[in-house]
C-alpha cells in the first residue's frame, strides 16, 4: 500500500487573553519619538546645529524721574532741594511704616517678634471631663490673691483727628511731612492694663470743589396779571342766524350737506358741515365768495376738510369778539407746573377754547411775520414774558434786537440780559457774530466733558462729574429783521443760518420777527432752517406764500388771530393779550431783586463792528497812511489817488473818525490829522 502523505500540522496557539490598556497622554509625549528636533538652519549645513540668537537687552533710556512726572500729581523735588527741604532725598518714603518709626511714635518698639508673641498669648488650656455616673464631690480649692496680669502689648490703631488747616496768603505746595514723634511721657499704662490711645497729628485733605450756592430769586406772582371770564358753551342769537344763512346758501348752489355743529371760540366760530355722500368737497370751495356775500363777513376761511373729522370746516369772524387774557393762559398748571421744559411760552385759545403753548427747546427757532396792527409785537411780548415767569437770571439769559427802539424798551436792565437792548443794526450784526463764536464754544465744552448738549452738561455739573458752572440758555429775539438786512445783509444772514442749523443742542435759539415778509428780508437760506412759524394778518397772498408756504394768512382779521404752523398745517388760534401796565409790573418786580450783569456792553460791540468793517475793507489801512502821510483828509483826494468812488471814499473817512486819525467834519473847513504815523501803527496794531 501507498504510504499516505503526511498532512503538515499548523502550530496554532492561542495568544494569552490580555484587557486593553489606554496609555497615558503623558507617556506618549514623553517618547523619544515624539520630542521636537532641534532646528537646523540651511545656512550652516544639514547637520549643523543652529544656535544662532538675536540678543534682546531692555536699555532704560533718559531720566526715569522726568518720565514719570507726567504721571505724578505734584512735581518731583530734585535731589538738592529735597535735601535743602526734609533733611533726605527720599521724601516720598518718610510715611513708610516700619520699626523704627514705630519706636519714635510710641517711645519704644512695639513690634513683638512671632515666638514671643505665641509665648505670651498661650493660656492654660482646661480639659473638660465628660460626666460619668458616680459623682464626684469637687475638690475646693483656696482662692489665690489677685495678681493684676500684665498687659499685652499690641499695635493700637489710632483714629486721627481732624485739624483745621489755616491757608496762608501765599501759596505752598502740599508735600509729605512726617508728623511729629509722641514723648514717651504720654503713655500711660493704666490700673487695669488698658493703654491710652494716642491721638496724633493728621492733616487736612485736599479741598473739594463746592458749586456756589444760587441767590435767592422770586418769580413774579401770577396775581399781577388780569383774567376774564369766557362762557365756551353759550350760543347767541347771531351765531344761530349764521347757521340758517349757511344751510340756505348750500341749497341755493345744490350742494347737500347742512351744518351739524358749531364751535364758538373768542374771535371766529367754526361751522362744520357735513356733506352727503358722493358730493365733491371742492364744490364748497367754489362758492366761497357767496358764502362771505350772504354772512356779511369781513373774511372766510375754508378748511376743507377738518383734520381728524369728516366735516368741511367754515371760519367766520364772530360778531362780537372776545378778548384772551395773558392771565387765563399762564394761570394753569400746565404751564406753570412744567419743570421739565423750561422755555415753554402761552401764545394763546384756539376756536375748541384751548390753550396753546410752545416749547422753544423743540421749536427751535421761530419766525413771527405779520403787518402793522395785526398784533406781532404783543406776540413777541408774551414770549419774552412767559419765559421770565420761569427763569432765573442764571438760569436763561436773552439778546434783544430792536432796531425801532420802542418795543422792547420795558426789558431794559434786567439781570437776565446779555447786554442792554441793541437798537443799532451794525451793533446787531456783532451781538450775532458773538452768539456764533458762543455756540462753537459750548460744542467745545460738551466734547471735552462728553456731554451730548446742554441739557446733559448740566446733569454732569449737578452731579459733581464737571467742575464748572452751570450753562444758561440763550434766547435771542430779532423784533424786526428787514432793518438788519439793509444795513448788514450779508454779516446778519450768514450768522442767522449758522445759528438755526446747529445752535440748538448749545442751548441757543432764535426767535426773528418781521412785518415785511417778503423774498429779500426772509430769505430761502433763513426759512428753511426755521420749522416754527407765526403768522398773522399779512397784505397779500405772496406774503402769506413767503410765511406759510401757502395761503391762509391774508384772510386773518388781525389784533392777534394768528396761524401756528408746526408741520404741515396751519392752525389758528387768538394770540393771548398782555397790556403795558402788566408788562412793567413784571420786569419792575424783577430789576428790584437783581442789577443786570452784562457780558458785554454797547462800546465793545461798536468797537467789533468798526473792526468787522475795517476787516471787510481792503483799502483801509492804505488810506490811513496816505491821509497821515500826506496831512490830507479830503473825500476828493482819496477818491483820486485810489480810483474809488464817492461812497466809499466818504465811509472810509468816516471810520477814521471813528478811530480818532482825523477830527470830525467842520462844515466847509478841511478835516484835521490828528496822529503821526508812529501813533497810527499803534492805533492799527503794527508796532
Amino acid at each position: 500500500m501507498r504510504k499516505q502523505k503526511e498532512m503538515p500540522q499548523l502550530n496554532i496557539e492561542k495568544p494569552p487573553f490580555l484587557i486593553f490598556q489606554f496609555a497615558k497622554i503623558e507617556g506618549i509625549r514623553g517618547k523619544d519619538i515624539y520630542k521636537k528636533s532641534h532646528f537646523v538652519s540651511p545656512i550652516f549645513g544639514r547637520s549643523v546645529k543652529d544656535v544662532v540668537t538675536v540678543p534682546f537687552t531692555v536699555k532704560n533710556t533718559g531720566d526715569t524721574t522726568r518720565r514719570f512726572d507726567a504721571f505724578r500729581t505734584k512735581t518731583k523735588l530734585s535731589e538738592d532741594d529735597a535735601k535743602r527741604k526734609y533733611g533726605t532725598k527720599y521724601y516720598e518714603f518718610t510715611n513708610i511704616i516700619s520699626n523704627k518709626t514705630r519706636t519714635e511714635y510710641f517711645g519704644e518698639s512695639s513690634y513683638i517678634p512671632t515666638d514671643e508673641k505665641e509665648k505670651e498669648e498661650v493660656q492654660e488650656r482646661k480639659i473638660i471631663t465628660p460626666i460619668s455616673r458616680t459623682y464626684r464631690q469637687p475638690i475646693e480649692k483656696e482662692p489665690t490673691a489677685f495678681k493684676a496680669t500684665p498687659p499685652i502689648k499690641r499695635v493700637v490703631q489710632v483714629e486721627p483727628v481732624m485739624e483745621e488747616k489755616k491757608v496762608p496768603s501765599e501759596p505752598i505746595v502740599d508735600t509729605y511731612r512726617r508728623r511729629t514723634p509722641v514723648q514717651i511721657q504720654e503713655i500711660k499704662t493704666s490700673d487695669f492694663g488698658t493703654t491710652q490711645n494716642v491721638e496724633p497729628e493728621y492733616l487736612s485733605p485736599d479741598p473739594i470743589y463746592v458749586p456756589k450756592d444760587e441767590p435767592v430769586y422770586q418769580f413774579p406772582s401770577i396775581k399781577l396779571f388780569s383774567k376774564k371770564d369766557r362762557d365756551l358753551t353759550a350760543k347767541p342769537q347771531w351765531l344761530l342766524d349764521q347757521i340758517d344763512i349757511i344751510n340756505a346758501t348750500l341749497q341755493q348752489f345744490g350742494i347737500e350737506g347742512e351744518v351739524s355743529g358749531s364751535v364758538k371760540g373768542p374771535t371766529v366760530t367754526r361751522y362744520e358741515i357735513a356733506l352727503e355722500p358722493g358730493v365733491n368737497v371742492k364744490r364748497i370751495l367754489g362758492i366761497q365768495d357767496n358764502l362771505m356775500m350772504n354772512l356779511a363777513s369781513k373774511s372766510l376761511r375754508i378748511e376743507a376738510p377738518i383734520p381728524g373729522k369728516p366735516y368741511v370746516g367754515l371760519e367766520v369772524p364772530n360778531v362780537k369778539p372776545e378778548i384772551v387774557a395773558f392771565g387765563n393762559v399762564v394761570d394753569t398748571k400746565e404751564f406753570l407746573d412744567d419743570f421739565d421744559h423750561p422755555l415753554k411760552v402761552a401764545l394763546g385759545v384756539d376756536i375748541d377754547g384751548q390753550n396753546i403753548y410752545a416749547d422753544i427747546q423743540s421749536m427751535p427757532h421761530g419766525l413771527i411775520a405779520g403787518a402793522t396792527n395785526s398784533g406781532k409785537s404783543v406776540c413777541v411780548n408774551t414770549v419774552l414774558v412767559s419765559l421770565l415767569l420761569k427763569n432765573k437770571p442764571e438760569d436763561l439769559k436773552l439778546i434783544l434786537i430792536d432796531p425801532k427802539m420802542v418795543e422792547l424798551t420795558p426789558y431794559n436792565d434786567l439781570p437776565h440780559l446779555i447786554t442792554p437792548v441793541i437798537t443799532d443794526a451794525k451793533m446787531a450784526a456783532a451781538a450775532l457774530n458773538w452768539a456764533v463764536n458762543e455756540m462753537e464754544q459750548r460744542y467745545q465744552n460738551f466734547a471735552n466733558s462728553r456731554s451730548r448738549d446742554i441739557r446733559s452738561y448740566n446733569d454732569n455739573i449737578k452731579r459733581g462729574l464737571i467742575e464748572s458752572e452751570k450753562m444758561p440758555y440763550i434766547v435771542i429775539v430779532i423784533d424786526e429783521l428787514a432793518d438788519l438786512m439793509m444795513a448788514a445783509p450779508h454779516d446778519v444772514e450768514d450768522s442767522i443760518q449758522r445759528l438755526t442749523q446747529k445752535a440748538r443742542a448749545a442751548g441757543i435759539h432764535l426767535l426773528v420777527a418781521t412785518q415785511r415778509p417778503t423774498t429779500d428780508v426772509v430769505k430761502g437760506t433763513i426759512k428753511s432752517n426755521i420749522p416754527v412759524r407765526i403768522a398773522f394778518k399779512v397784505a397779500s397772498f405772496v406774503d402769506s406764500t413767503t410765511i406759510l408756504d401757502g395761503a391762509g394768512a391774508e384772510s386773518l382779521l388781525g389784533k392777534g388771530d394768528m396761524l401756528l404752523k408746526r408741520s404741515d398745517r396751519a392752525h389758528r388760534l387768538q394770540g393771548a393779550y398782555i397790556p403795558d401796565e402788566e408788562i412793567y409790573a413784571v420786569t419792575d418786580f424783577i430789576r428790584k431783586q437783581f442789577k443786570p450783569e452784562y457780558i458785554f456792553e454797547h462800546d465793545s460791540l461798536k468797537q467789533q463792528a468798526r473792526m468787522r468793517e475795517v476787516a471787510n475793507d481792503d483799502l483801509f489801512e492804505d488810506v490811513a497812511y496816505f491821509v497821515v502821510q500826506t496831512g490830507n483828509a479830503s473825500i476828493n483826494s482819496i477818491q483820486k489817488e485810489f480810483e474809488i468812488g464817492f461812497n466809499r471814499a466818504q465811509k472810509l473817512v468816516e471810520m477814521l473818525e471813528e478811530y480818532q486819525v482825523v477830527s470830525p467834519s467842520q462844515g466847509t473847513k478841511a478835516r484835521e490829522v490828528l496822529v503821526s504815523v508812529s501813533e497810527l501803527k499803534t492805533i492799527l496794531g503794527h508796532d
